[in-house]
């Protein structure tokens, strides 16, 4: 129930072939500039199946060419060449000209499949399309993006390197009658999420660089749920990793 919870609070916020090169953990260095940064997110992806996207293709690509998603609960990436960037954005907003805004082919089911797609053209500008439902023959352009951006993510998934010092959210709760998978502990050093002891219900905090690489370490595989000891409790907590 948790899960759910969580996934669906990730979603309401935005918040899924050939291999050129082996990936690198590593970000790019910081230049320092005006406007829209390099590690800006310039496109996003998502396909969702009926009434939910656990599970769900998604991936983020940002304007340096690192292009993310998750495998196995975990970030793994794959580096884009400028060229190859650069054709991808402009096949989209092309994809996308005069079709923006939410495409509706769902006759009024709600358990309907639906994409989304975001793209930042090299002008700036933000295009975002969102396909519900089956496509009719006029929406072929935007099936035929979604197809492509499917085929990057299962790339990524194929080849990409995990980035232990990305982005990660840890929850903990109190998870009475949960049965953790093994007993952990907290890094010292590092602030936990702190449980409201009126409620007991759960809190997270996001986490990034080397707290986010000690966090891994010490709570091992994504989503499962481990206790640990934090602040005299003993607490259930696990994490996920979070798309840029």
């Amino acid at each position: 129930m948790i899960r759910s919870l969580l996934a669906a609070v990730l979603l309401l916020t935005g918040c899924s072939t050939t291999t050129e090169t082996t990936a690198t953990t590593e970000t790019s260095a910081t230049v320092a500039r005006t406007g829209a940064q390099t590690d800006d997110v310039v496109i996003r992806f998502l396909r969702c199946g009926p009434m939910t996207c656990v599970g769900g293709d998604s991936l983020s690509v940002t304007g340096d060419g690192r292009a993310v998603s998750l495998r196995d609960g975990e970030l793994v990436a794959v580096p884009l060449s400028a060229t190859e960037l650069g054709d991808l954005r402009a096949g989209l907003v092309a994809a996308m000209a005069g079709r923006e805004g939410t495409l509706d082919r769902s006759g009024g089911a709600t358990d309907q499949p639906f994409t989304v797609i975001t793209v930042t053209g090299q002008d700036g500008k933000v295009h975002k399309n969102r396909l519900e439902g089956a496509p009719l023959v006029e929406d072929e352009r935007i099936v035929a993006a979604g197809e492509r951006l499917t085929a990057l993510t299962g790339r990524i998934r194929a080849t990409g390197m995990p980035d232990r010092t990305a982005p990660i959210t840890v929850t903990l709760y109190e998870g009475r009658g949960v049965r953790p998978i093994r007993q952990a502990s907290w890094p010292e050093g590092i602030l936990a999420p702190v449980l409201d002891p009126a409620s007991g219900n759960p809190s997270s905090q996001t986490y990034r660089g080397e707290e986010a690489k000690a966090l891994r370490t010490a709570l091992g595989t994504a989503e499962e749920n481990v206790a640990v000891l934090v602040g005299g409790r003993t607490l259930i907590a696990s994490w996920e990793a979070v798309l840029p």
